[in-house]
């Protein structure tokens, strides 16, 4: 396979579909590595319950490659894919969903020698009106008793799941015949023991059943399921991609394939 070092712009990112503004967005971006060059797409919703994902040069009005989403997926949402067998060219990449929207993200790739244009941001200056944030409002009941602001703990919330979303990683410890699994964000490291199967198991991780799992990880319940297949496709991905793994109550288990 040729491999192709340009670098990558990212351009334009379109969300399209019969809800018109309430389309589920989008977002994506490039990083750029010595040997390898990553988009990575964040999708608003459950990658597995998505279709197909196709990139299509922008010439040829042809589809360089085309398969399922669920193959790029490192996560419940995170798509990765190192796009050194890219050419260079103008490509766009096609997202589908089942419900009738799509996401398209442009990108342009250059040769690896080409001069990128940089763009200056016009510099604006706000008026001093604008210049400060202001200060959440306050509200409070007829004693004077401060009322939780629902909103502001909603939305510190939300930038809290995404920046955790955005640092996770897998951490190991160990040999190949036993050793830990470590989950890791900016709020938790949960350890998962792991050992060498046997028979047509490759190798086991131990994980917590529902019943023990807040006890076991300190981390709500509702979470477990999306830790529990980051886990798994990123230690497939990176560990045994020759295999097949199922996630069971108390273990995830990777076998190989026949």
């Amino acid at each position: 396979m040729q491999q192709h070092f340009g670098i990558i712009a990212l351009g334009v990112i379109e969300n399209t579909g019969e809800k018109g503004d309430a389309t589920p967005v989008v977002t994506a971006k490039f990083v750029h590595y010595p040997d390898c060059q990553q988009l990575i797409i964040w999708l608003p919703q459950y990658g597995r319950d998505y279709g197909s994902m196709r990139l299509i040069d922008q010439q040829t009005k042809q589809a360089v490659f085309e398969h399922p989403v669920g193959d790029k997926l490192s996560g419940s949402i995170q798509l990765l894919w190192d796009t050194l067998d890219v050419a260079p060219g103008e490509y766009v990449v096609e997202i589908d969903h089942p419900e009738g929207w799509q996401h398209r993200i442009f990108f342009k790739k250059y040769s690896e020698n080409a001069e990128i244009p940089v763009e200056k941001p016009a510099v604006q200056t706000p008026p001093e009106s604008e210049s400060k944030p202001s200060e959440p409002i306050v509200y409070r009941d007829g004693f004077g008793n401060e009322i939780p602001n629902e909103d502001l703990i909603l939305r510190e919330k939300v930038i809290r799941e995404v920046a955790n979303k955005f640092a996770r990683r897998i951490e190991y410890e160990g040999t190949f015949r036993a050793g830990e699994i470590i989950y890791v964000d900016n709020e938790r490291r949960i350890r998962f023991s792991h050992e060498m199967g046997g028979g047509n198991c490759m190798f086991y991780i131990d994980i917590p059943s529902e019943a023990e799992w807040e006890a076991h990880t300190g981390t709500p319940l509702e979470s477990r399921r999306e830790i529990l297949e980051f886990v798994a496709q990123t230690v497939h991905a990176q560990q045994a991609s020759s295999t097949r793994y199922e996630i069971g109550e108390r273990e995830i288990a990777f076998y190989y394939r026949k």
